[in-house]
């Protein structure tokens, strides 16, 4: 290693160690802090709210050190916060708190993530009857599917911005539906054995695959209505045909 490597090496560890420091690193590590917690408070708004400003600062404080970011490009920090919160000896008494950050940074993945073109419905019609087994549909790249052992999507809806905090539900697991409408995210609680669905088709599950992990009452309303459903409000946005096996 060059020396020029080394003593960027050794900044960087000086600026992410919480030991003491000279007053010209003290700074740069001040500064440090205060960017990738701002981009953590960003971020995680529920969470903050959920916890107030003080704690939710010291955790930041407390994270950041152990996870320098990688990229600069601070949209991309934050996604081990959730994994933290839940080992976080502070956070103990609020179980669903690291499941709520999972949530939010879906959220925050969705609002950053590609369009789609529409969905191809011609295309769709031309597909052979004994066809329809192999399709692999795609999802829209701003939909993701979260799950959880609390009421997470009604905690971070009643944390919407004008709204008191005081979700509609307070026991309960939920399947969670994330995607974009316009600039807007929406979080849905959703069906069990839709979020299967949508999970296996995720995994790359074929039509046939992905209705049996969501079960036969399920693939049979999938059907009648539920895929033009999907297609019409955007979370299903393309397919392709999976190869017959010998």
């Amino acid at each position: 290693m060059s020396a020029l490597a080394t003593t960027q090496r050794e900044f960087i560890d000086a600026l992410y160690s919480q030991t003491p420091c000279d007053a010209g690193v003290e700074v740069y590590r001040r500064n440090m802090l205060a960017n990738l917690g701002g981009a953590l408070a960003t971020t995680f708004p529920v969470v903050k709210r959920l916890v107030g400003d003080a704690f939710f600062a010291e955790a930041a404080r407390q994270f950041v050190p152990g996870h320098p970011s990688r990229s600069g490009d601070l949209n991309d920090y934050g996604e081990a916060f959730p994994a933290f919160l839940e080992r976080y000896p502070h956070a103990q008494s609020l179980p669903y708190l690291a499941d709520v950050a999972r949530l939010e940074w879906a959220c925050h993945e969705s609002y950053l993530s590609a369009d789609a073109a529409a969905f191809d419905l011609a295309a769709l019609a031309a597909v052979a009857p004994d066809s329809y087994p192999r399709i692999r549909f795609a999802l829209h790249p701003a939909v993701r599917l979260v799950r959880s052992r609390y009421p997470v999507a009604a905690i971070w809806n009643a944390n919407l911005p004008g709204l008191d905090g005081t979700p509609d539900r307070v026991e309960g697991s939920d399947s969670v539906l994330v995607k974009r409408d316009g600039a807007t995210i929406r979080v849905d609680a959703i069906d069990a054995a839709q979020w299967d669905f949508l999970a296996a088709l995720v995994r790359g599950a074929t039509l046939e695959e992905a209705s049996a992990a969501a079960g036969e009452d399920f693939a049979e309303r999938l059907l009648a209505t539920g895929l033009a459903r999907l297609v019409a409000d955007g979370i299903v946005t393309g397919f392709s045909i999976a190869e017959e096996e010998a």
